[in-house]
């Protein structure tokens, strides 16, 4: 074979690629790098913040600041946890469902260019000086067109996915039967399809203000409202929604217990779902007053949010219970990420309560005329502070530290032998740890009054105590989701041969080789229950298996 057709199968394995394992692994490597910059910038921000002397600023002024926060944000989010929930969904779903190939493999290796290059015009975007406080009214135009385009990528790759378990899944794979990670993105799907087109909306919204010269260029921090309403809570919800999925998925393999209600546990993340959206609509068109934190359907929302994750969580734990669990980063990983998001559902009620109060009183005569009946604590009047952003941190470092357990538990799948168990351990206990601590700093300084969009101003009390714990956090997560892409590239380039794996599951993944071949399977398999491997005899495993030997080959 001459040098330039294995230039061209090179090129055609990832350019010009429609094999969705290929794409899921581009989305993988891609999304873990976008994090790790996402948190630096973060990291910047809360050094500005912390630091007040004027002689060792970082950045010029507080449109500066404003800036890099906002630019983190929508990495972290857009570019980051998302990117690497869609490439796990890519890569796992079609196996899942025993489908031979991904619905619209060129779209979905399409939807990665059109939003790594909407990233390139994102990061150019603010280099030029646009964005939340940017002041380049053509590159804060370009803004609002990249972010869009990177929502519309990410909303694309998603319908992908959706219409693979729709329209793809195995002979006799009812709907119902579909294992809980594949039902998670799809349920992620079809939120995805109804919140971020909103997000879209108001940034067109936004681009035709700032180009028409509807909206002065003097101060566009305002600009920043725009993300609110899917990057507060219950909102940011969406992204918990695959990691309640990962979580089961994983607590079964190594518990060696199925989920024993498998139908409860679908309903228990669909319930998500409703609570997650809704509540953003009644936002739609506020141009700079962000989330409308007296929202009724908010607050029921975040109140309701939580049974739904408890509900998951609990028919997981019941695996636990009555399985024999084997601890390591998988399960080890799964647990800590779903207690993530559990415990920033949890928190968030509080933010519930300043609302609930003033509905009390505006609706009682009695108490009105009494208005020092229900006069909250200050340090409970933290709607509109960075309290919001902390819930936001307990969701996404429970996506990230997700991502992990499940490129740790499909490890074979996707590169054909086990992660660096030691690298991974530790980037688990950096990006765990940092998220929480990062988490605890921003709900402590929105206890302190402080206001979430970053300013830097002198601060005391339990608010600079938040603001260092904020920044040791964020330097440990940085340093969690770095050693996670450290951990993948390595798997991904060295070539350490096909190992034989050390857990199998239920579910039609575990059937096919590892990594499997171009098609998935020999023959696409037919499926009579949501535990397919247990239906099938010994003899129907070894002919199943000679034949991917020989499809291999």
């Amino acid at each position: 074979m001459s040098n330039d057709s294995v230039e061209t199968g090179l090129f055609d394995r990832t350019l010009g690629t429609g094999d969705h394992k290929t794409v899921g692994r581009l989305w993988i490597f891609s999304g873990l790098a976008m994090g790790v910059a996402a948190l630096v910038l973060r990291l910047v921000a809360a050094l500005e913040q912390l630091d007040t002397s004027s002689s060792s600023d970082l950045l010029e002024d507080v449109n500066e600041l404003v800036q890099v926060w906002s630019f983190s944000r929508d990495l972290l989010i857009f570019g980051g946890a998302s990117a690497l929930l869609v490439g796990i969904g890519t890569f796992i779903v079609p196996l899942q469902v025993g489908a031979n190939a991904i619905a619209f493999p060129r779209g979905a290796a399409a939807a990665f260019w059109a939003w790594l290059a909407s990233i390139a015009m994102l990061v150019a975007a603010y280099i030029g000086n646009g964005g939340p406080g940017g002041g380049t009214r053509d590159f804060v135009v370009l803004w609002a067109m990249a972010l869009g385009g990177v929502m519309a990528s990410i909303v694309w790759a998603l319908v992908c996915i959706a219409t693979t378990v729709i329209g793809a899944r195995a002979p006799g794979m009812r709907l119902e039967m579909v294992p809980l990670t594949s039902w998670s993105f799809f349920v992620f799907a079809l939120l995805g399809l109804l919140a971020v087109p909103i997000q879209i909306g108001q940034l067109i919204i936004s681009f035709i203000d700032v180009r028409g010269g509807y909206q002065s260029l003097v101060d566009t921090t305002g600009l920043s409202a725009v993300m609110d309403t899917i990057t507060v809570a219950p909102g940011i919800y969406w992204l918990a929604i695959p990691v309640l999925g990962i979580a089961l998925d994983a607590i079964a393999v190594h518990t060696g217990r199925p989920i024993r209600f498998h139908r409860s546990a679908m309903v228990a993340i669909g319930l998500l779902a409703l609570t997650a959206f809704g509540a953003d609509v009644t936002s739609f068109g506020r141009r700079t007053g962000g989330i409308d934190f007296d929202n009724a359907l908010l607050v029921i929302a975040l109140v309701a949010s939580v049974l739904p994750i408890l509900a998951a969580l609990a028919l997981g734990g019941e695996s636990l219970k009555a399985g024999s669990p084997t601890f390591g980063l998988p399960l080890g990983g799964s647990l800590i990420a779903g207690l993530l998001v559990l415990g920033g559902a949890v928190v968030a009620l509080l933010g519930a309560v300043e609302p609930i109060g003033g509905f009390i009183v505006e609706t009682n005569n009695e108490l009105a005329d009494r208005n020092d009946v229900l006069d909250l604590p200050t340090w409970l009047e933290v709607n509109g502070t960075t309290f919001n952003a902390g819930i936001t941190a307990f969701i996404v470092t429970g996506a990230f530290v997700a991502g992990l357990a499940a490129l740790s538990h499909w490890s074979h799948k996707i590169w054909g032998h086990k992660l660096n168990e030691g690298l991974g351990s530790l980037a688990l206990l950096a990006l765990a740890g940092g998220g929480t601590l990062w988490a605890v700093g921003e709900i402590l300084g929105g206890f302190g009054e402080q206001v979430a969009l970053p300013a830097v101003v002198e601060t005391d009390g339990i608010a600079s105590v938040g603001n260092v714990l904020v920044l040791i956090g964020v330097a440990a997560a940085a340093g969690g989701v770095g050693l996670t892409l450290l951990v993948a590239v390595t798997a991904g380039i060295l070539n350490q041969g096909s190992e034989s794996e050390p857990w199998s599951g239920t579910t039609l993944e575990w059937m096919t080789t590892s990594p499997p071949p171009y098609s998935n399977f020999a023959s696409q398999p037919s499926v009579k229950s949501a535990n397919p491997l247990l239906d099938i005899t010994p003899d129907d495993k070894t002919e199943d298996a000679t034949a991917l030997e020989e499809v291999s080959a």
